[in-house]
């Protein structure tokens, strides 16, 4: 816990709160208050706060100091227009050609502005510009051309570049080069008679032992820099990664190379690579086994009886019928003859999930479901659902997808309540709005800083900062700096999460042959009854209503 923060408790959260008001020696506005404990008795309530102070109050002082350095400048700014105006009345006399130098806030680059003699003063010349260069201390990165040129062309009254300083060359980070395939799409194959192939699924990235993964490439070095006054600027060598070295995985001699000690399937799990092996199970998951629990793959080569949990931590793979069974997967479901809930099965998986039919279920899927039956069953898909095959039937229960839901038959002739919906996730609408908040902070933070970064450059280039304000200024640059580069980190995750939100409102449910009356159709916010039959139809939404479209592919 640091000076910023303090941790209270006691009976009365007001009095809480004023006493971290004057440990700050602040108002409550400029405090982050969070309740940590809350406890009740039978008479009384208990409290457990931290109280931390917010990055405001250096904002505050900067203000204040801003409005006094704001009142020095008027004052001397009349100054100055006084003393024009007594120049003015004086006799006007020779004056030589003056010569400007002003340089960027980086010391990377200087520029000359020339003003012309008067009533005959000396003209321009080489040697003035360099003893003005001299004088300013600027000796590296000087434009011998550009001056030989100002001078020749007599070029006043323009400001023009006759330094630059060399700039620093970062080093480029240490990356990592798959020699596996890491990003994988998962699809199934319908026969000639729409059938579906549930073999030939090509899910598992098999690698042999001895087997190369990957390759490190090192990180180079960074190449120094040097400004127009001939400091030296320190070049940022690239960053060393750690060794992305997972389970039954070896490292070469020079460190350089990740091998497969096993031979197994490959996975990336937390940016390191894994290789791991199938936990395999001949028969039935029943009494002889028991509840199943493993880090790898599970297959089953029978059932999964009513009352049985799998849990993996990479996909499941089901052969026979899985009964009133749970199986939970950090992976991929794959059910080659689907499942039977009887109102007790339970699928939930972070990939994707493959049954040939879903019935009296409850389902929830990160990825996209494919399957030929959905019937009576809660299921949530985080992508997109498809139901293809022959029968390609959804009828009764909820469906709902982020996505898209693409089906041939929903809905059944006796007018089965069925609902499907496409459309936001809540979390995600949830963190958009947190992070637009947020971004707001930082813009209003931005522009106070750039205000006093403005105002304390301009005093320190004329010399009238102390060293206290130089320190001030030295860290309001900072401040800035950071504040800059995270209101850009911010702004791109608002982008990519905006982008996001926009596809999946324009969801679609698309229906192959016929929709029947008792269907709800529901699209982000708004939501449509079917009250007659509707056939090869596409729903999608358009300025906020539901238009039925014909069927698209």
């Amino acid at each position: 816990m640091n000076s910023n923060t303090i941790t209270l408790q006691g009976k009365d959260l007001e009095k809480l709160i004023m006493e971290a008001e004057k440990y700050f020696n602040t108002t409550r506005d400029n405090i982050n208050i969070e309740v940590i404990e809350e406890k009740k008795t039978l008479f009384s309530k208990y409290y457990k706060i931290n109280a931390a102070i917010k990055f405001v109050p250096e904002l505050d002082k900067m203000e204040k100091l801003l409005n006094s350095l704001e009142g020095d400048l008027k004052v001397s700014e009349k100054s100055r227009v006084n003393i024009v105006q007594d120049e003015n009345e004086r006799e006007v006399e020779k004056v030589d050609s003056k010569y400007e130098i002003t340089v960027d806030k980086e010391g990377m680059e200087a520029y000359l502005t020339v003003y012309p003699p008067i009533s005959g003063g000396k003209e321009i010349n080489k040697e003035d510009i360099l003893a003005a260069l001299e004088e300013k201390k600027i000796k590296s990165g000087i434009l011998y051309e550009d001056i030989d040129k100002i001078v020749d062309e007599k070029k006043y009254n323009i400001r023009i570049l006759i330094a630059k300083g060399k700039p620093a060359v970062h080093g480029k980070d240490a990356r990592v080069e798959y020699n596996i395939n890491i990003v994988k799409e998962k699809k199934i194959r319908i026969t000639e008679d729409g059938k579906v192939d549930y073999k030939d699924l090509s899910l598992i990235n098999n690698v042999d032992e001895g087997e190369l993964l990957a390759t490190i490439i090192p990180a180079t070095e960074g190449v120094n820099g040097e400004d127009i006054y001939g400091n030296v600027i320190k070049a940022k060598d690239g960053k060393k990664i750690a060794i992305p070295k997972g389970r039954n995985v070896i490292v070469s001699e020079d460190g350089l190379k990740l091998i497969s000690a096993i031979k197994g399937e490959v996975k990336i799990i937390d940016n390191k690579i894994n290789v791991f092996p199938v936990h395999t199970i001949e028969g039935n998951v029943d009494n002889s086994t028991g509840n199943i629990k493993f880090l790898g793959k599970v297959v089953v080569k029978g059932n999964v009886l009513t009352g049985f949990t799998i849990e993996a931590d990479e996909d499941v793979e089901v052969y026979g019928v899985v009964e009133g069974a749970r199986i939970i997967s950090k992976g991929n479901i794959i059910l080659h003859r689907g499942i039977q809930g009887v109102n007790k099965g339970e699928l939930t998986c972070e990939g994707d999930l493959i049954a040939k039919f879903i019935e009296n279920s409850k389902v929830y899927a990160k990825g996209n479901i494919q399957s030929e039956a959905i019937m009576h069953s809660i299921v949530y898909c985080g992508k997109k659902l498809e139901v293809l095959g022959k029968k390609g039937l959804i009828v009764g229960g909820e469906i709902k997808a982020s996505d898209e839901i693409k089906a041939k038959t929903i809905g059944s002739p006796m007018a089965t309540i069925t609902a499907v919906e496409v459309g936001i996730n809540p979390d995600i609408r949830k963190k958009y709005d947190e992070l637009l908040k947020e971004k707001n902070r930082y813009n209003e933070n931005l522009e106070k800083l750039s205000k006093a970064v403005d105002l304390l450059t301009k005093f320190n280039q004329k010399g009238e900062l102390t060293e206290d304000k130089k320190e001030l200024l030295n860290r309001s640059i900072v401040l800035k700096l950071q504040t800059q580069k995270a209101l850009e980190d911010i702004t791109n995750e608002i982008e990519e999460i905006a982008a996001y939100i926009e596809d999946i409102s324009n969801g679609k449910i698309k229906v192959e042959n016929v929709v029947y009356p008792g269907t709800r159709i529901t699209i982000g916010t708004n939501c449509m009854y079917i009250r007659d039959q509707i056939q090869y139809a596409t729903f999608y939404r358009v300025s906020g209503e539901i238009k039925v479209g014909s069927y698209e592919p």
